[in-house]
């Protein structure tokens, strides 16, 4: 299982939002496949086996969404895989989307089933506007 630290709304394992899609590629590895997430989008993505990177139009990092098969850490304490509970102790701006959780101030979405996080996005400031 992959560990990632997020530093909410900067960088993760110490990526940075914004950085070039090589740069990223270089630091996440090589196993992914390039794809576009639907017909809306207006880039394509990197899909790794357990989690998405997203790019800007200029190829710039955006966002990274995690699924089964990881751990994610905010400020030390694992928040995925995990319940709603856990997380609303630190993001505490969450609001209910019906099939998920969104916080659009620190630019996070969270899907998830019975109060267990299915999945979890963490998105450059303004990600979400």
């Amino acid at each position: 299982m992959k560990n990632f630290d997020v530093v909410i709304g900067k960088e993760v394992n110490k990526v940075a939002f914004g950085t070039s899609r090589d740069a990223v590629r270089n630091a996440f590895g090589e196993k992914f496949k390039e794809l576009k997430k639907n017909i809306f989008s207006k880039n394509t993505m990197d899909a790794y086996d357990s989690f998405h990177i997203y790019y800007s139009k200029d190829n710039a990092f955006e966002a990274i969404e995690f699924f089964e098969g990881v751990t994610v850490r905010i400020n030390g304490v694992m928040v995925f895989p995990g319940s709603v509970e856990t997380i609303k102790q630190i993001i505490t701006d969450l609001e209910d989307e019906g099939d998920g959780y969104l916080s659009r101030k620190k630019s996070i979405g969270i899907t998830t089933e019975n109060e267990e996080i299915k999945s979890i996005l963490f998105g450059e400031p303004g990600y979400y506007n």
